[in-house]
């Protein structure tokens, strides 16, 4: 099938509109003024604020004025992520879709599907005069996926007072979710000290590990590749490291890492990582079989860390809390992912997303992973918190599980999400608002293998159709 015959036609066209702008987090700009010309070019009411959100409404089809006010909220930014081997840029090119079979996916990259659906939804609706609505806005946010930066900064009171938001960022079909956790960035950080190199080196590489979304997938048992080279370099009995890198997004597991290390002798030291190797890829072959570990020879030349240093980062790092903390009925409470390895001229930098439903058990997360590295002597700090949406039973909801019963001959599933959620920050402002999440069916987000399912976009479509003539 091409792309151009995928069905909802209006759906797929805004994706692909949409996935021809650059949208990496922190570089909207792009994307914000396409939603704004949107505006303009249909005569309908709009703003744009400093950090670039957009807020689009309509007024009601003739004859259904005195529906309730109804809010479709999503984020344009994206998770920009790509295999080791593709280079595609961000900043510039567009995100090049593939039909897979039942699935759009993309070259080497992350989709977008998270959450360009959201913007693709609300565009098709907004562009359709034939759909029978009350008053309907859009409000698409800005840097959802790495400090919630629109939301943050978003004066509510621009909103009016719709009586039912319908947030578009779930990842699941034929599920309602009605609560969502909230996070916080722990970093810890060690001063770079260097020495001198006298040794042999070798080079260890994890590469093509699954990742994925630290939230939805956290609970996976899928490799952390910053863990297992850690591990790794533990196994030596000796070493200073001279190169380190793992990630690339704070909120993704990672599926990448790289590590270039002094030993005394590099051929003994590969073959006495080979057993620690095949029982890491051993312990993953049914639940991330496709990671590969590289270990060989290699030349450096230049300085590294001291062995003092070295050994800083290799156990604060095996030790710090990763992984899923607390599950309770088949959903997550609390997690913590060690996301992303960073450095600047001074520091070499890690960060840990926690997450939680429960601001308290976020926060103990985030004492516990600080106890555990200043055991090492790193340096600890917190920020971009967000708090959890809690669990809410609604009219919409009633309506929502209604209109799905109706569509499918099922009722859908009703839960909370260890993603995190515009939601949980809206909601401190829009108390009297309704506010239920739903979506198409989304795997591998924050990751190169995302897809969204084709059916599963069109059934959630006609869901959301059926459901603005049932608020009224």
């Amino acid at each position: 099938m091409q792309y151009e015959d995928l069905q909802p036609k209006e759906v797929f066209h805004w994706f692909r509109e949409i996935s021809n702008i650059p949208r990496e987090s922190g570089n909207e700009k792009g994307i914000s003024d396409f939603l704004v010309n949107f505006a303009k070019e249909r005569n309908l009411e709009y703003w744009q604020d400093d950090v670039l959100n957009v807020y689009i409404k309509k007024e009601a089809k003739k004859g259904c004025e005195d529906y309730p006010e109804i809010l479709l909220q999503g984020h344009m930014d994206m998770v920009a992520v790509k295999e080791k081997d593709s280079d595609h840029d961000f900043s510039k090119d567009p995100i090049e879709l593939l039909v897979e079979g039942d699935w759009v996916t993309a070259n080497k990259t992350t989709l977008g599907a998270d959450d360009g659906i959201a913007v693709a939804y609300a565009l098709a609706i907004l562009d359709n005069d034939e759909i029978n609505h009350g008053p309907i806005a859009a409000l698409i946010t800005t840097g959802e996926e790495t400090s919630m930066v629109g939301v943050n900064n978003l004066d509510t009171k621009k909103l009016g007072n719709p009586k039912y938001l319908l947030n578009i960022d779930s990842e699941e079909e034929g599920i309602l979710t009605i609560g969502c956790a909230g996070g916080m960035d722990i970093k810890f950080s060690f001063e770079k000290e260097y020495e001198k190199a006298n040794g042999e080196f070798i080079s260890i590489e994890f590469k093509n590990f699954q990742g994925g979304h630290s939230g939805m997938e956290i609970d996976k048992f899928r490799l952390n590749a910053i863990k297992g080279l850690v591990r790794v370099i533990d196994t030596l009995d000796s070493y200073k490291i001279a190169k380190i890198e793992g990630g690339v997004k704070r909120n993704a597991i990672p599926s990448h890492s790289y590590a270039i290390v002094e030993v005394e002798n590099a051929k003994e030291a590969i073959k006495k990582l080979e057993e620690v190797k095949e029982n890491i890829l051993h312990e993953y072959k049914n639940s991330d079989p496709n990671g590969q570990i590289i270990i060989e020879e290699c030349s450096y030349d230049g300085e590294v860390f001291t062995k003092e240093l070295s050994e800083k980062i290799v156990n604060s790092n095996l030790i710090v809390a990763d992984g899923p903390v607390k599950k309770f009925d088949g959903s997550m409470v609390t997690s913590s992912n060690l996301g992303l390895i960073e450095e600047d001229d001074k520091e070499i930098i890690f960060t840990v997303l926690a997450r939680s439903e429960l601001t308290s058990a976020k926060r103990f997360r985030r004492d516990v992973i600080k106890r555990q590295v200043e055991l090492f002597g790193a340096k600890v700090s917190s920020d971009n918190e967000y708090p959890g949406w809690e669990r809410e039973d609604s009219e919409l909801l009633e309506k929502m599980v209604k209109v799905w019963e109706n569509l499918y001959g099922k009722k859908p599933e009703i839960l909370t999400t260890h993603g995190g959620l515009e939601c949980g920050l809206l909601k401190q402002d829009m108390k009297e608002t309704q506010m239920v999440s739903f979506g198409p069916e989304i795997e591998g987000a924050h990751s190169p293998e995302e897809r969204v399912n084709i059916k599963s976009t069109e059934n959630n479509y006609k869901f959301l159709i059926e459901l603005l003539k049932e608020l009224r």
